[in-house]
C-alpha cells in the first residue's frame, strides 16, 4: 500500500506514509477519507520520504482545488507537516503551501519528523 495512514482521534492527529509510488487519485482519496472519518481539522503529518513520486503541476493544482471544494464545505483543514528529503519534492510541496494559502491552508514543510510533530504541537494539534 502506497500510503500508510492512522488517524488518532484522541489526539486530532493523523499521521500519513508515503512508500513508493503514490499517485493523485489515490492522494485525493486520503483526503476524502480524513473528511470521511470526522479528521478533517485534525493536524496531518505526511512523511513523504519514503515516496517516490514527484506531483506535476496539474496534480499540485488539481489537490490545492480539490482542498479548496472540501474547505469549502467543511471549513478551514487542519496544520499540514510534510516531511520531505528529496529536493525536487520540496519545490513542489513549497509551491503546494504557497497554493494552500488562498484556501487558508496552514503547511509547515519540516526535514524531520520531530521537527513536523513539533511544529503540529505549536499550532495545538
Amino acid at each position: 500500500m502506497p500510503l500508510n495512514y492512522n488517524c488518532d482521534h484522541a489526539a486530532r492527529r493523523l499521521t500519513v506514509v508515503s512508500v513508493g509510488a503514490v499517485s493523485r487519485e489515490e492522494t485525493l482519496a486520503m483526503i476524502d477519507r480524513q473528511v470521511a472519518e470526522g479528521a478533517w481539522s485534525f493536524g496531518l503529518l505526511y512523511d513523504l520520504r519514503q515516496g517516490t513520486t514527484v506531483p506535476t503541476a496539474e496534480d499540485v493544482q488539481q489537490t490545492v482545488l480539490h482542498v479548496g471544494r472540501l474547505t469549502t464545505k467543511h471549513g478551514p483543514r487542519g496544520p499540514v507537516a510534510l516531511v520531505v528529503s528529496n529536493p525536487q519534492l520540496q519545490v513542489m510541496v513549497n509551491w503546494y503551501g504557497s497554493l494552500g494559502d488562498l484556501t487558508a491552508l496552514k503547511v509547515q514543510v519540516c526535514t524531520s519528523v520531530e521537527e513536523a510533530d513539533h511544529w503540529l504541537d505549536c499550532e495545538g494539534v
